[in-house]
């Protein structure tokens, strides 16, 4: 019901009961008194009515208006009432919803402006940056469409290539390319095209005609507008450097692969990262099989103490000298100096060694030959001395002798003295012929016969105290160059070197065989064998390990066995036995 109409009835209502009720009064002669009071409180009642009808709502409808007003767009009157205020109410709340959605939306706009305006600002921020990165760069950087037509060119390309901006733009960019270098720009612009991107080198040439290298990185920059990009730089300097050090390489190679010493490169493991051609020779390795192989594995067993004690000198010193033993693919024993040392990174990182190994066994014979030839000397001098102090001794007790004289002691003192004249006499035999080992009689002889008859001589003997001599003689061997009496010698010492290496008994294996160019004879027994630190030594005048011993034994054999061109070798390891291998050169063999 509209608002209007309810007031209207309202009225007309009240109207109607204060009109009875007057005429009511009036008719019971009320006094006038009570008919005001009546009047004033049926018109309060109407007030009540009408504020309750229409101050109140639109007084709530007012406030509402001053808290929106206020700011507050989230309060709503939010009335029920179907009248006139009803209406208004509700057309206030829907006016506040959508300036409520209104107000929201201008926030965000501006909100959204404002990141707007933030991201232009960093966008020519950015412009900016790249801008200098491009213009500024240390590389020249050129911007051409698919054609190759340029489209930019930065500062560091017109220094580069010494044309003004104006002109390079006015240059395609494969132009810029010398002819022998475009078939190479040409493919790698195909595949670029393929790839977005690719990296390759080529030559330039500059305003002046010049040349330089460079290095090319192209990319595709935008694909439907059919730019792209090339970073140039100037590698001349880089490319001179390369060629310089391929030079040196090349010659550093030919140096390493043409010397006669055995020189390698290992890695920071030890293991051969390079070795030359003449270390693969000398060791009897193919290359490929030293690649890889540790330097360890070279040194002979006996010096692998020695080798650590080297180490810890070269960590601490980062280069070293010294002398050692390395071991051929056969085995064979090689004296050595080896000097290396220590490859290091820019960071100071160990990344290896660099090594020279010098063969110095050929050098060790001659100073070992020259050390014998002065004892030699001294020997022989010493001999004569005693020879003839050792005369007059025992021709004294010769004489003496032929006296007869009584006493038993005196008689048994005097043959005493003779013997060990004899056994000095011994002695100073052979130190003369360990001073100067008699040529001999030369002869052609066979090798087997001369073994066989030391072996007759001995092998009874040698059974009784459980030592038992085996052969192994090859057929057919060829005669060699002799002095049969002086072979036979040097066997029988051989042989009996092996046997009192034996006090328990056991086997002395005699065998003889035929290689390329010589005749060899190996003396190996099962005995207590050589230490490595004796083994050196075994031939130097006066060294022995026996107690009653001269020391003289195998320094004569070895200078008899050279003075028949041959070779005298002793190898032996602890508790497996020695073997002695006597070779000697075959006439005409070439």
């Amino acid at each position: 019901m509209k608002l209007t109409t309810k007031i209207i009835i309202s009225f007309l209502i009240t109207g109607v009961i204060l009109s009875g009720m007057i005429s009511k009064l009036y008719r019971y002669d009320l006094p006038l008194l009570w008919v005001i009071s009546i009047s004033i409180i049926l018109a309060g009642v109407i007030g009540i009515l009408v504020a309750r009808i229409i101050i109140i709502p639109i007084d709530r409808l007012f406030q509402g208006t001053e808290i929106i007003k206020a700011g507050n767009l989230d309060y709503r009157v939010g009335t029920e009432r179907q009248d006139e205020v009803g209406r208004l109410s509700k057309t206030m709340d829907d006016f506040v919803e959508e300036l409520s959605t209104a107000t929201q939306s201008i926030a965000d706009l501006q909100e959204l402006n404002a990141e707007l305006k933030d991201q232009a600002e960093e966008f020519h921020a950015n412009e900016d940056y790249f801008r200098r990165l491009f213009e500024y760069s240390n590389d020249a950087v050129f911007i051409y469409d698919f054609e190759g037509n340029a489209l930019d060119v930065n500062k560091k390309a017109c220094d580069m290539l010494g044309y003004s901006k104006d002109e390079l733009l006015k240059i395609q960019f494969l132009d810029l390319q010398t002819k022998g270098e475009l078939t190479r720009s040409k493919s790698a612009s195909k595949l670029n095209n393929e790839t977005g991107s690719v990296r390759f080198e080529s030559v330039f040439q500059r305003k002046d005609g010049s040349i330089i290298d460079v290095e090319i990185s192209s990319s595709v920059v935008d694909l439907k507008k059919s730019i792209m990009q090339s970073i140039v730089g100037n590698i001349t300097a880089r490319k001179q450097m390369e060629s310089s050090l391929r030079e040196s390489e090349e010659k550093f190679r030919t140096f390493m692969e043409t010397a006669s010493d055995l020189m390698f490169i290992t890695g920071p493991d030890g293991t051969f990262a390079y070795v030359n051609t003449a270390m693969a020779n000398h060791l009897g390795y193919a290359k490929d099989e030293l690649i890889g192989m540790s330097i360890q594995d070279l040194y002979a067993k006996d010096t692998v103490e020695a080798s650590k004690m080297i180490r810890q000198s070269f960590s601490a010193e980062g280069e070293d000298i010294h002398q050692l033993i390395w071991e051929t693919k056969n085995r064979r024993r090689i004296y050595g100096e080896m000097k290396v040392v220590g490859n290091y990174n820019s960071e100071g990182q160990f990344k290896g060694i660099r090594g020279i190994f010098r063969d110095i066994s050929e050098r060790r014979k001659i100073e070992n030959s020259q050390r014998l030839a002065q004892m030699g000397k001294m020997a022989a001098d010493m001999a004569h001395e005693v020879k003839n102090q050792l005369m007059v001794i025992n021709t004294r007790a010769q004489i003496a002798e032929m006296r007869k004289p009584e006493d038993p002691e005196v008689v048994s003192d005097l043959t005493v003295i003779r013997g060990q004249c004899g056994r000095v006499n011994d002695i100073v035999k052979r130190l003369l012929m360990f001073s100067k080992p008699s040529k001999g009689d030369f002869v052609l002889a066979d090798v087997n016969e001369t073994v066989d008859s030391v072996i007759k001589l001995v092998e009874k003997q040698y059974s009784l105290n459980s030592v038992e001599i085996k052969k192994d003689l090859a057929t057919e061997l060829p005669e060699v160059l002799m002095d049969v009496k002086q072979i036979q010698d040097v066997f029988l010492n051989l042989i009996g070197n092996s046997y009192e290496a034996m006090s328990g008994g056991g086997e002395v294996i005699v065998r003889t065989a035929s290689t390329r160019g010589s005749v060899q004879v190996l003396i190996a027994d099962t005995g207590s064998g050589i230490s490595e630190s004796d083994l050196e030594h075994i031939f130097d005048p006066f060294f022995t390990t026996k107690e009653e011993g001269t020391g003289l034994g195998l320094s004569v054999c070895y200078g008899v066995i050279q003075a028949h061109d041959g070779e005298l070798r002793y190898t032996s390891e602890l508790g497996k036995g020695t073997t002695a291998t006597v070779s000697f050169p075959i006439p005409n063999s070439g």
